[in-house]
């Protein structure tokens, strides 16, 4: 099988098995990926080449590389396709691309990744195989050999706390964060279920009736103080009324003079 047609076939990893007996550790893909509140991801991804194994592909400089990547050559099964903004650079040993993925579905950064959700919660299963995904394309292609192609490298992060990890190679590292790490020529298989949201877990819904019970709460006291006071008005005694006994008929107040004599 020819070099393009495998590429078109299983993506440029595939391709890097026809250098893999020259070279060890020649590719490593590193995902830094954040699960977000609608169940997409987004995040950095970065793919190295060894300059070695890359030269034996017709790929002289990292520009070469971005050039495959804007081609459509080098992305199916990478996440690639899905990913944007790429940057190609350098170091002294291999040629790198740094792009960054943007609300992509897991299964379309790989066909062998899923995502499910149940309500604020979801569940990321990760499988990656290079020799299957090969195998499964062509199985006549090529075997590789039982050697050290490089590495996955993945960084999961989810908004909220993550309840289980299970799987080959991964590690809860803190409450919301999750790494796992293999070999391209490994079985990854790893399932990650944790909290889409970032708050206490509580539906929305629930706040406007906690809002709802604490303004009934609020306009009660006011109108149980209001009507206290109303009740105190009304409980005092009226004051008595002041009147002046008038004085009975035929008298008089004055003494008499007595008669002149």
């Amino acid at each position: 099988m020819k070099v393009q047609s495998l590429r078109q076939a299983v993506g440029f990893t595939a391709a890097m098995g026809l250098v893999v007996g020259l070279l060890s550790a020649c590719m490593s893909l590193d995902y830094v990926l954040n699960v977000n509140a609608d169940s997409t991801m987004s995040g950095p991804l970065k793919v190295a080449i060894a300059k070695e194994a890359a030269s034996v592909l017709g790929l002289t400089s990292a520009d070469d590389l971005l050039n495959e990547a804007d081609s459509g050559d080098a992305t199916s099964g990478m996440g690639l396709d899905v990913a944007k903004d790429c940057a190609s650079s350098e170091d002294e040993t291999n040629f790198i691309l740094t792009c960054t993925i943007t609300n992509a579905k897991a299964s379309d950064i790989d066909e062998g990744w899923s995502m499910t959700t149940d309500g604020d919660t979801a569940t990321l299963h990760v499988v990656a195989n290079l020799d299957q995904a090969t195998a499964e394309t062509d199985p006549a292609a090529f075997e590789i050999p039982d050697m050290n192609m490089g590495s996955y490298n993945f960084t999961i992060n989810f908004p909220g706390k993550i309840t289980k990890v299970t799987g080959t190679g991964a590690k809860q590292t803190s409450d919301t964060t999750v790494v796992a790490k293999g070999g391209l020529n490994e079985t990854i298989d790893f399932t990650v279920t944790g909290s889409t949201s970032s708050g206490s877990g509580l539906p929305w819904w629930s706040y406007l009736v906690i809002g709802l019970i604490a303004g009934a709460v609020v306009v009660a006291i006011i109108g149980l103080v209001r009507r206290g006071k109303k009740d105190e008005a009304t409980s005092e005694p009226a004051p008595e009324p002041t009147t002046e006994t008038a004085p009975e008929p035929g008298t008089s107040s004055e003494i008499a003079e007595p008669p002149a004599t």
